[in-house]
């Protein structure tokens, strides 16, 4: 009798876990974890910020775009993801950025942080940082100079039927990293 119970309780929770999953299109079987970047939502849109860097140089005014996987290369794409998202982010808006919930949450979610700003991370700031992003640039640029770095943060917008070239984009953030020694 013990049995069919334990089994019956089972079968009742599983069913109680899909209902709610279905209700609330949390991914199934998760309870606790934050929803998925480019998982739709409601109405079947799905979101999706992205960083786009722009380097600029002192012999030139036209900057020269790459993607920040060439940058943190050879970081495997997981590593240079949770790099750029967490590093090349602005500020985040999250209260306890420190804490290891709001890392994981950094990691798992896209970052969250409010329009329009131009607060680098504390990264950003970091002497050490810079020193290794102009050497890193020199590497990809030689016998050039890099003066900055531009961080254009978009969020694309697209439904599920259609492709995220074909969505709308907005800029959230702009950051603006001087890389330029200073005398």
């Amino acid at each position: 009798m013990l049995v069919r119970s334990f089994f019956l309780s089972l079968l009742a929770l599983l069913v109680a876990q899909a209902a709610y999953s279905y209700a609330d299109e949390e991914p199934y079987p998760s309870f606790i974890f934050p929803s998925f970047p480019g998982a739709p939502d409601r109405a079947g849109t799905v979101r999706v910020i992205g960083p786009r860097l722009a380097v600029r140089f002192s012999d030139s005014e036209r900057p020269i775009v790459l993607s920040y996987n060439q940058l943190l290369a050879p970081a495997p794409g997981v590593v240079a993801d949770a790099i750029a998202y967490t590093v090349l982010a602005p500020r985040s808006s999250d209260a306890h950025p420190r804490s290891t919930l709001g890392q994981f949450r950094l990691f798992l979610e896209q970052p969250r942080f409010p329009h329009g700003t131009r607060i680098l991370s504390g990264a950003l700031h970091d002497p050490t940082t810079l020193a290794w992003l102009r050497v890193r640039l020199a590497q990809l640029y030689p016998k050039r100079a890099a003066r900055s770095l531009e961080i254009t943060w978009e969020q694309r917008r697209y439904a599920t039927n259609e492709s995220v070239h074909n969505g709308t984009a907005a800029v959230v953030a702009r950051l603006v990293v001087p890389l330029e020694a200073s005398t």
